[in-house]
């Protein structure tokens, strides 16, 4: 239970400190609570605790009427008084205690954060540049697929005094972001000719219960956000792609094997690989190395050995280092170029 406690305390102090004064306090009150912190341990270990808990609450809530609701901004504006909502939230994980729970067996923390997009596209806009070929794009992790429509966004970025726009300017979905490294520029349009997403559990966003746990993973004060995701499904939605559901050691070799010569394959991941064992992560980069014997690969990637952004250029077992980006945010709000 020590080790619940810190796991809260770190969720608390580093992630919803400045993004959820509302999970702030409910982690603050949770790590005091035994009653709570023995329920929660029923979550498997390879989910992060505090998300699939704070999820599967407003999940479940959305499903009722109950007086919960009125604290939270997610189903109200303005919700009521932080500081009276925990005693409720123990009322309210007591009468549902079975539903909640069985989300703790069924669901999985797959967010789909399009904002991430703000980098990951001038990243492919300067490979294809590079390749002078159409991008093929693989997303490892892709839940919904959100990313594979990188392309098919708008984006508004500050950087110093100035702000730059890229993407498709007819766009529904507007991402904004702030370059806080070099100068950014010339990030031109691309093509691309085919888009696969892999995972072990895909997120089908026509799907209602699909869509309702998506949505129930964004923190409830994030409006904008969530607004973004509407908009971001919808966009999917119209975006023909190939969603496999499964092992990548199994699907990976057979998409690259119809993949046409004269594309470039560009196969990215983000805030995944940090749920990958150390065996996995190995046997993953090994599997790169023999595929690009067929075609050369650039890997787009994090959270394998560090937090920054790693831009690999694979071809004939050998690795180039393309590009480097700092630790970029997670929700993507600033990235350094």
């Amino acid at each position: 239970m020590h080790s619940l406690i810190q796991v809260f305390n770190r969720f608390a102090e580093n992630e919803a400190k400045t993004s959820s004064p509302l999970y702030y306090f409910w982690s603050k009150e949770i790590i005091r609570d035994k009653e709570m912190l023995q329920f929660i341990e029923k979550i498997p270990a390879s989910q992060p605790k505090p998300n699939l808990f704070f999820a599967s609450v407003q999940y479940v809530l959305s499903k009722t009427e109950d007086p919960l609701k009125k604290y939270v901004a997610s189903f109200t504006h303005p919700p009521l008084p932080i500081e009276d909502s925990y005693k409720v939230l123990k009322k309210f994980v007591k009468r549902y205690y079975s539903e909640i729970e069985h989300c703790f067996h069924t669901k999985y923390v797959q967010t789909n954060e399009v904002r991430r997009g703000t980098y990951l596209h001038p990243i492919f806009s300067k490979i294809a540049n590079q390749a002078q070929k159409p991008l093929v794009l693989i997303e490892i992790g892709t839940s919904a697929g959100l990313l594979l429509n990188v392309d098919q966004f708008y984006y508004e970025i500050k950087q110093g005094n100035e702000t730059i726009f890229y993407g498709n300017s007819a766009s529904e979905v507007c991402l904004k972001s702030e370059n806080l490294g070099k100068r950014l520029e010339n990030c031109s349009d691309y093509q691309v000719s085919e888009r696969y997403g892999i995972d072990l559990n895909i997120i089908r966003l026509d799907y209602e219960e699909d869509y309702l746990w998506m949505e129930s993973l964004i923190w409830p004060e994030q409006i904008e956000r969530r607004q973004l995701f509407k908009n971001a499904a919808i966009v999917n939605n119209a975006i023909s792609k190939i969603l496999l559901e499964g092992d990548l050691f199994h699907l990976l070799p057979s998409v690259i094997h119809n993949t046409p010569e004269e594309s470039q394959l560009v196969i990215f991941h983000t805030h995944v690989a940090n749920q990958f064992s150390d065996e996995l992560k190995e046997n993953y980069q090994q599997l790169l190395l023999e595929l690009s014997q067929k075609q050369s690969i650039y890997h787009v990637y994090n959270n394998m050995y560090d937090m920054n952004l790693h831009v690999d250029y694979i071809n004939d077992g050998q690795v180039e280092q393309k590009r480097l980006l700092q630790k970029p945010d997670g929700h993507g709000a600033y990235f350094y170029w």
